[in-house]
């Protein structure tokens, strides 16, 4: 990659292989709006010993750490699931629109499909976003209930 090249009346504008083609920004757009329109498996583990139980219908959202940033991550198929080793019977299936609304904190990134080469990692701003890609598409914001996709 070529480094930004300065402009004499602002900040370095991108090369043209640094910047995005329509058809990458076509695709990037297209992947979030399927991904917001998705049902993803959100992995639940049993409480710990001595913890009370769940009061029906909550959900923990588990988080991950690499690297000093923190995930919540989400599977989109059982397979990809149980290719990291997590139990799709205890994962909860939630609509990605929901859990997006609902993001709980700034610090806190969305990793779908981790570990797998179709990951794909949002920050907040991004996650928090995603309600309005599938409102500006038409969406309702409620998926078909048929499974998780992506």
């Amino acid at each position: 990659m070529t480094p930004s090249t300065p402009d004499e009346h602002g900040p370095p504008t991108p090369s043209p292989e640094e910047t995005p083609s329509a058809a990458d920004t076509a695709d990037t757009q297209a992947a979030l709006i399927d991904l917001a329109n998705s049902v993803a498996l959100l992995p639940q583990a049993p409480p710990a010993e001595g913890e009370e139980e769940r009061p029906e219908g909550a959900i923990a959202l588990p988080v991950i750490e690499q690297d000093g940033t923190r995930y919540i991550p989400v599977f989109t198929t059982e397979d990809a699931l149980l290719a990291v080793g997590g139990d799709p019977e205890s994962a909860v299936r939630i609509p990605v629109v929901d859990l997006a609304a609902n993001w709980p904190a700034d610090d806190l990134w969305l990793a779908v499909n981790p570990s797998s080469e179709e990951g794909l990692t949002l920050p907040a701003d991004l996650v928090r976003a995603l309600p309005m890609v599938t409102r500006r598409n038409g969406q309702t914001g409620m998926p078909e209930q048929g499974g998780a996709s992506a």
